[in-house]
């Protein structure tokens, strides 16, 4: 019963889009930027609503810019299941970013994605969802 996992995504999904409120291109940390770099701090506070405990202990700064930058860039293509890869060569960790089909949520069109990251001995992957904002930009729902 495929079904049954659907609604209940959507229905998880509509739920935290209730209490979203659109955010414009003034650079909030929460939203990705429409801009091809992605600042530090932006980076770092994106990645964090996204990542558990287990990814950000893992992760540096120069990290979160790499997996932020691969995330923008895996949720703006139109293709499904395309991997955008990132590698830092200042850590030696690397990972790629995946992202699922396009939904639509009460007019508001969203995604999932699927980070996978190689740190060291470990292979981790993580989950999420982003929903486009009006400006173009994508915001990570969590």
């Amino acid at each position: 019963m495929r079904f049954l996992p659907a609604a209940a995504t959507v229905l998880i999904v509509s739920a935290a889009l209730a209490g979203c409120s659109t955010v414009s291109g003034n650079g909030q940390a929460s939203s990705w930027a429409g801009s091809s770099g992605v600042a530090e701090a932006e980076a770092s506070t994106a990645i964090s609503v996204l990542l558990n405990n287990e990814f950000g202990q893992a992760l540096d700064v120069s990290d979160h810019k790499a997996v932020a930058e691969a995330q923008r860039q895996a949720l703006r293509s139109q293709g499904v299941g395309n991997a955008v890869a990132w590698q830092n060569s200042t850590t030696g960790r690397s990972g790629q970013v995946r992202p699922g089909p396009i939904y639509q949520v009460n007019d508001t069109t969203c995604r999932e994605f699927v980070h996978e990251m190689n740190l060291s001995t470990r292979h981790l992957v993580s989950r999420g969802t982003a929903c486009r904002q009006d400006d173009g930009s994508w915001k990570t729902l969590g």
